[in-house]
């Protein structure tokens, strides 16, 4: 990820354009993570998303509109206190470090105006977000707090000094150089750079962004200061692009000589926006989540150990018989048992007399010896029935649960909650209510295709909705599909005689949203829905049907989602 100091650099320069002199008019805090900050400028709204994830920390314009909590966490609240309102004066990075501070004007609980400095410190695993009163340069609360015993250097907490994260005293900010400097610093160094390495000597400089450097010097007959001088000009006009090759990547120059597929964007958070939507979303389902998918895993885990040891006990129990012929072979020929006697070899009369080895307690006699064998017998007949029940409920739940797995890993954000509240009713809660962050209702449709015949097909989210496709939405000859004995989703195509292409594409959809999303030549059942049955007391979601033909599809991203409909 190539978030660095000359992409912050074009960051700032797009956010002074659009929010300066804006003025604050709401703030969220969606994710424990992230911000959203509305702006009002230049007669519109603008939204402002940053994020401090160790990974994937940005700040950009965005659209998008998460829910959020029902109670704000704590420094959202004083976030508004301080600065709805408030007058964007100034935006500005700091040196060409992956800082950004913005100067606003606000008023205080007293009403009296007050400077504030909202910084954004974007550094990885140390990334920040600070309100910090100008005038006192003192922190009045920040979204991390770092206390001294973990950072000898600087403290992150209320009321402490504002320092800023030391400087790398070996690296340069060409930015700040004159012509002439900047000329002697690009002799001085020409070989650091033409070797690619410099992000050691130049302050915001990426690895990525070395070797494009590098390049420019060793294969475009670039010098030093040529290279050097390309690479501010781009600053000025930027080509946003995303790059996607072996591994991931975006920049705001044109990295001529990396392959991939290149997206052109108008502007830089856009791009930002782009390339992060699936990390963000996924580390977002996380977030809401919590543990709740290690907890799943571990009972799913507990149970295979369960059918471990249910498959060992049905090799034992399975010998009951053998116990009871050996208790009859006892009683029968109790005569020629000696007393005393550690085995004896009796003729077995239901296997054409053959010769079977019976083992004794010498201090017991040979009825005594049967009885003990028929109480063996009568333990593992029984045994063996418990052992089918159970067998039978830890399979159902581990389907159940496994298709819960399927859920979370394609849900969006809104659907989490909905999960979460089947899992308490199933008696999976687990969660204490306090540590519960609830979230700002949003009601969920179903997903919608329309196939290539323009025949609709709906898709449940969870299982809630799946219950109410299969049973209830769904007429009797509506068609329904799912993955043959793979967790997935409910699919329901809305026609009564759907052709061939449309069965394919809607077959595909159940595939992709399965547990075999990634695999090929996928089975997937497909009936009417007036032959599906839910029998009494059936876990949400599980429906048992017949009749049913059986399609085999590769499921494909590209052509799915260009039959969604998005709600």
């Amino acid at each position: 990820m190539t978030f660095d100091g000359f992409f912050v650099h074009s960051i700032v320069r797009e956010l002074r354009a659009q929010l300066l002199n804006g003025r604050i008019m709401k703030i969220y805090q969606p994710f424990e993570q992230e911000l959203q900050i509305v702006v009002r400028s230049n007669r519109q709204n603008q939204r402002l998303a940053a994020s401090i994830h160790p990974v994937y920390y940005h700040i950009n314009l965005t659209e998008e509109r998460p829910s959020n909590p029902t109670h704000a966490p704590m420094f959202c609240m004083l976030l508004r206190k301080h600065l709805e309102n408030a007058l964007i004066l100034d935006i500005r990075q700091v040196d060409n470090d992956r800082i950004i501070e913005f100067e606003l004007s606000g008023r205080d609980e007293l009403g009296d105006l007050q400077n504030y400095l909202l910084i954004f410190e974007l550094m990885g695993r140390h990334s920040n977000i600070l309100l910090v009163n100008q005038a006192k340069e003192t922190i009045i609360d920040c979204i991390k707090h770092i206390a001294p015993s973990q950072n000898s250097y600087r403290t992150l907490q209320p009321g402490a000094q504002y320092v800023r994260p030391p400087l790398n005293e070996q690296q340069t900010n060409i930015l700040a150089l004159s012509n002439t400097e900047r000329e002697h610093w690009c002799l001085e160094h020409a070989e650091v750079l033409a070797n690619g390495q410099g992000a050691r000597i130049v302050q915001g400089m990426s690895t990525l962004l070395a070797q494009e450097v590098a390049y420019w010097m060793t294969h475009c007959g670039m010098t030093t200061i040529e290279a050097m001088q390309h690479l501010i000009d781009q600053l000025s006009s930027p080509t946003p692009l995303l790059i996607a090759g072996d591994k991931l990547n975006f920049y705001a120059f044109n990295l001529q000589h990396l392959e991939g597929v290149r997206t052109e964007y108008a502007h830089l958070s856009a791009l930002v926006s782009q390339f992060f939507a699936q990390k963000v979303h996924v580390d977002r389902i996380k977030q809401v989540s919590g543990d709740l998918v290690q907890k799943l895993q571990q009972i799913l885990e507990r149970n295979a150990n369960k059918l471990r040891k249910l498959h060992q006990d049905r090799s034992v129990a399975q010998n009951a018989e053998t116990y009871r012929i050996k208790g009859e072979l006892l009683n029968a020929y109790s005569y020629q048992v000696s007393k005393g006697a550690n085995q004896v070899v009796l003729e077995n009369y239901y296997d054409d007399n053959k010769k079977i080895l019976v083992e004794l307690d010498p201090r017991k006699s040979a009825v005594e010896n049967g009885q003990i064998y028929f109480k063996k017998y009568t333990k593992y007949r029984d045994a063996l029935h418990f052992i089918d029940e159970q067998e039978a409920l830890t399979q159902a739940e581990n389907d159940y649960l496994e298709g819960i797995l399927v859920q979370l890993h394609q849900a969006d954000i809104e659907d989490v909650e909905l999960i979460k509240q089947e899992l308490a009713e199933q008696g999976y809660g687990g969660q204490r209510k306090g540590t519960i962050k609830k979230r700002a209702k949003q009601t969920t449709q179903p997903r919608r295709f329309r196939s290539s015949d323009g025949v609709m097909i709906y898709v449940g989210r969870n299982n809630q909705q799946n219950d109410e496709l299969s049973l209830k939405k769904a007429t009797k000859h509506h068609w329904w599909l799912h993955a043959k004995n793979i967790p997935g989703a409910h699919v329901i195509v809305e026609s009564d005689n759907p052709s061939d292409q449309t069965m394919t594409e809607a077959a595909m959809i159940a595939a992709y949203y399965s547990k075999f999303q990634q695999s090929a030549n996928v089975p997937v059942d497909a009936v009417q829905a007036k032959y599906l049955r839910k029998p009494n007391g059936a876990k949400p979601g599980y429906v048992i049907y017949e009749g049913q033909r059986t399609l085999f599809v590769t499921p494909e991203e590209k052509k799915i989602k260009h039959l969604e409909i998005q709600n």
